[in-house]
């Protein structure tokens, strides 16, 4: 199967860095909050895009904590280095995750923010048995989806429970940019 690779236009990766770092900041650090960490973790960013996210992120991890930022784009990898650029606990991994050699069982909580639903559906069950598998047990995988952009929650529900992850919470709400699924699932 050829996997699939998307590389930003120079106007969408204005566009996102001008509004995240500006009026979506807000909405990216509370949901960093949302994550709940301790600040000792090792998290993984998968699909870290331009790492407007990441940064609240990596913010979080001041306590020894580490952040893994995992994209397929060249392009975006790029912008995320600047973005990150006065953190030192990250590391940047360009490809896809189901190639990427990380260590199973390595990661106390994967994120996914807006992804999921970008990646073709025949992609998604590899993609989410490999990001369970990278979990610590008892590892957290949270995302955040929009709602009508092509994954329904029983098609969420199915990927996890293939991949042997357990939901812990999932609701349907919304928010100020649409209706969205913020979920939490454990390994």
């Amino acid at each position: 199967m050829t996997l699939s690779t998307y590389e930003p236009p120079t106007l969408e990766i204005r566009l996102t860095l001008t509004l995240g770092l500006t009026l979506l900041s807000p909405y990216y650090r509370s949901f960093a909050r949302t994550l709940n960490l301790r600040g000792d973790e090792r998290v993984l960013d998968f699909g870290s895009g331009s790492g407007i996210c990441s940064r609240h992120i990596a913010a979080g991890l001041q306590r020894g904590g580490h952040l893994d930022c995992v994209d397929v784009s060249r392009g975006w990898m790029d912008v995320i280095r600047m973005t990150l650029r006065r953190f030192n606990n990250i590391s940047y991994h360009l490809g896809h995750i189901t190639e990427i050699d990380l260590p199973a069982s390595a990661f106390d909580v994967v994120v996914m923010h807006f992804v999921l639903h970008d990646i073709p559906a025949a992609e998604r069950p590899g993609v989410v048995t490999a990001l369970a598998q990278l979990l610590k047990p008892a590892g957290r995988l949270i995302l955040r989806e929009p709602q009508g952009e092509g994954l329904t929650l029983e098609e969420l529900n199915q990927l996890t429970a293939a991949a042997d992850l357990h939901p812990f919470a999932l609701t349907a709400r919304k928010i100020a940019i649409g209706s969205v699924y913020d979920a939490c699932f454990t390994r």
